[in-house]
């Protein structure tokens, strides 16, 4: 019997060391990041099943143009959404509460906001809006999904030189999914 409970509570606090960290977690730890390096957050919404965040990823990771976005601002991802059940425990807590605040419900993944380090509020979204209707950017493949990528760079990454823009700019363009 008390060996039955020795190992129940050793599967409790294995359980309990496998959950992801908060959203509030990974925000205050980008943020303290950013305001040393001088950077706002780029925070990206995305899920495991997600192929469009994995593209994005990819570039982020992969190629120096992405490398320039990483250069410009800190970089931190909110797992949510994932549907799974063995994926569920690397949603980070909050996410889609967030997620809703900074405009995202609905708007699908990846979703993206640029967070002011020093105020924790958000500059821009990936949200492009025309009349009354809003869509998201996700991975900015379409012109005007560039376009708006482009604006929440120039809004956001401060740290980001003209030439670096139109290198970022010209890649995503160049390397457009037709």
């Amino acid at each position: 019997m008390k060996l039955v409970s020795t190992l129940s509570l050793l599967c409790v606090a294995a359980l309990s060391m496998a959950t992801a960290p908060t959203t509030k977690e990974l925000l205050t730890k980008a943020q303290a990041d950013g305001l040393k390096s001088g950077k706002n957050v780029l925070v990206i919404f995305h899920a495991s099943w997600c192929g469009w965040c994995h593209k994005f990823d990819d570039f982020l990771e992969k190629t120096d143009e992405g490398k320039l976005v990483k250069n410009g601002l800190e970089i931190v991802h909110v797992t949510v959404l994932e549907n799974d059940p063995k994926q569920k425990v690397n949603e980070n807590e909050g996410g889609v509460d967030f997620m809703t605040e900074l405009g995202g419900k609905d708007a699908g993944l990846p979703f993206m906001a640029i967070i002011d380090s020093k105020t924790g509020k958000m500059v821009v979204n990936s949200l492009m809006k025309e009349k009354d209707q809003a869509s998201n950017t996700g991975y900015p493949a379409k012109p005007e999904e560039i376009k708006h990528f482009m604006k929440m760079l120039d809004m956001g990454a401060k740290k980001l030189r003209g030439t670096d823009k139109a290198k970022i700019q010209a890649w995503l363009t160049a390397n457009a999914p037709h």
